[in-house]
């Protein structure tokens, strides 16, 4: 061991620098720092730090070092030229490869060679950081039996900076019992579990780190209480989700950038608690967001788009508020809501290629002031919105255009759509639905690129709505069809008819079937009813609708093909 004149060491790393050998900041000299060791290949650096007081700094040259370290409070140790030059080798140790210590330094290595532990039920870590806070920066970790760094305890409040920590046995990183990490700008990737692990009522805060290709999760987080920060990082490539939640945990998640993930961009399960605001989240395997199992979570200024699957899942008693994303060309729905309760709001949602929003089987939702654009891919697959077996559902003040299919599909429910706006799109109401359609306002643009210029209502398969206080203004307004029974009251007929009056495209067209109650309408510019494929009857005498008011009052109409008896009263027809 050499102890090194201060003035002596001074002066060669200025040398150094110039000749640009040396990384590492020029070392002070005044007494506070205390004194300067050097290591040299084939010395010690666990014998430099037996002998170092706090506030020495171990300076290490270049070289291979085979030994395991225990470092001790106050303690920098520091490589001479970097992590690539300067290894510690832990000889394949079931033990520790360094133990750290409160105020200690670890900067500039690479720390390899940590064999098994020899009890699987109490592992050890390449290095560890139990109820200590050192600082690890700018080190490589890697090819290590067990977890890279390992963070434990209500005093573990470490910062873990810069490293690049990979095909390690273990996690990246792990976190545990309330410790309290601050973990930047690191890579992480390779490892046969998450590239970062939080456990067990940790909070840390992890920011602008790379978590990437890992066998499990880029980022684990579980257990009640736990609750990290997690900002600004990217998380792709990793077998399962960019960042995986369950049991409990309380994660915050925001501007991260989320992609290409083997499972969900983030998944979500077992009563966890989530804050996922203004993340970017595309192209993953599963949906882009996947919520199981009573889990609460609020979904806010995000972009999820392109993900295989849906963009956002939310099943089994989960509660979730969706404000504010963009949510567009997922592979199948924009959101999926099954046996759950969702708000969802002021998104703009657009070009997925099932359904924009799919409520299915017993769920609640509010979807208000949403915008609903060119969802679906064909007449087959496609709605703004869709609800099958769910009746508390409350659809209000949302935008509706070029959808395909129609803007709103009930089926076998009974929704409240009320003051929405319907360009070039439809209500399908269907198999025995029953939802209230009121002060809604349907217009037809200009066809687009294959969409539909068509809006209003169709109501089909003995479903029974009641439809209120609408304006129809476009191409069509309401065909009632397959034995179905309407309330159609108090609504305006003013669209353009004369491209489509002969075949009912306007105004009110009723099959053979359907018991219709047609009360209290407004029927403008030659708008009319069609019942039985002919015009309004009455006691067999077809009634002459001409340029003058004609209110038809409490009169029984019959199809002339059917004597089928349709309620039709009190409508006005005007010029």
């Amino acid at each position: 061991m050499n102890f090194i004149n201060k003035h002596r060491l001074y002066n060669s790393i200025i040398l150094l620098s110039v000749c640009g050998l040396f990384f590492v900041s020029i070392v002070k000299t005044d007494a506070a720092v205390g004194k300067i060791l050097a290591v040299h290949p084939g010395e010690s650096i666990q014998e430099a730090i037996n002998k170092a007081k706090s506030g020495t700094i171990i300076l290490v040259s270049p070289g291979i070092y085979y030994e395991k370290i225990r470092l001790k409070k106050g303690i920098t140790l520091r490589s001479e030229a970097g992590a690539t030059a300067t290894i510690i080798d832990a000889q394949n140790s079931s033990k520790p490869a360094i133990t750290t210590a409160s105020q200690c330094v670890i900067e500039g290595f690479t720390i390899t060679g940590k064999g098994a532990s020899l009890k699987e039920s109490a592992p050890s870590h390449t290095i560890e950081c139990i109820n200590v806070s050192p600082l690890i920066k700018n080190n490589i970790i890697k090819n290590n039996q067990g977890t890279g760094i390992y963070i434990s305890g209500v005093a573990a409040s470490p910062e873990i900076i810069g490293n690049s920590i990979y095909s390690n046995s273990g996690a990246g990183i792990g976190n545990d019992n309330k410790s309290s990490a601050k973990i930047r700008n690191n890579k992480c990737y390779g490892n046969l579990r998450a590239g970062i692990g939080i456990h067990l009522q940790a909070a840390p805060i992890v920011d602008n780190n790379r978590l990437y290709n890992n066998a499990m999760a880029g980022i684990g987080i579980q257990h009640k209480n736990t609750s990290p920060t997690i900002t600004n990082n990217q998380c792709y490539s990793n077998k399962l989700s960019g960042i995986g939640v369950e049991e409990g945990a309380s994660p915050t998640l925001e501007g991260n950038h989320i992609y290409g993930n083997g499972r969900a961009g983030v998944g979500i399960r077992k009563e966890s608690q989530v804050t996922i605001k203004g993340n970017t989240i595309t192209g993953n395997t599963l949906s882009g967001i996947g919520i199981l199992d009573k889990c609460k979570v609020t979904i806010i200024n995000n972009t999820l788009n392109r993900n295989i699957m849906a963009g956002i899942t939310v099943n089994d008693g989960s509660e979730t508020d969706i404000l504010n994303n963009t949510i567009q060309a997922n592979g199948t729905q924009g959101i999926v809501c099954n046996f759950s309760k969702v708000i969802i709001q002021n998104n703009t949602i657009s070009d997925n290629y099932h359904h924009g929003v799919a409520i299915y089987r017993f769920s609640h939702a509010q979807i208000n002031n949403n915008t609903f654009i060119n969802n679906g891919a064909d007449d087959h697959r496609g709605a703004g919105i869709i609800v099958v077996s769910s009746n508390d559902v409350n659809i209000n003040h949302n935008w509706f255009e070029n959808n395909y299919g129609p803007g709103v599909y009930s089926r076998r429910s009974s929704p409240l759509i009320e003051h929405n706006e319907f360009a070039n799109d439809l209500i399908f109401v269907k198999y025995f639905a029953s939802p209230t359609i009121a002060n809604n306002i349907f217009y037809s643009g200009k066809k687009s690129s294959g969409k539909k210029y068509k809006s209003g209502i169709d109501i089909m398969d003995k479903s029974s709505p009641i439809v209120v206080n609408n304006q129809f203004l476009g191409k069509f307004a309401i065909a009632i069809r397959h034995g179905s029974k309407p309330l159609i009251i108090k609504n305006i007929f003013s669209g353009d008819h004369k491209s489509s009056v002969k075949s009912g495209r306007s105004g009110i067209k009723v099959d053979k079937e359907s018991l219709p109650s047609i009360k209290q309408n407004i029927f403008y510019n030659g708008n009319k009813i069609i019942a039985g494929g002919r015009s309004v009857f009455t006691n067999g005498k077809l009634v002459k609708i001409r340029n003058k008011f004609k209110p038809l009052k409490k009169q029984k109409i019959s199809a002339k093909s059917k004597n089928l008896i349709l309620e039709i009263a009190d409508n006005l027809f005007l010029k």
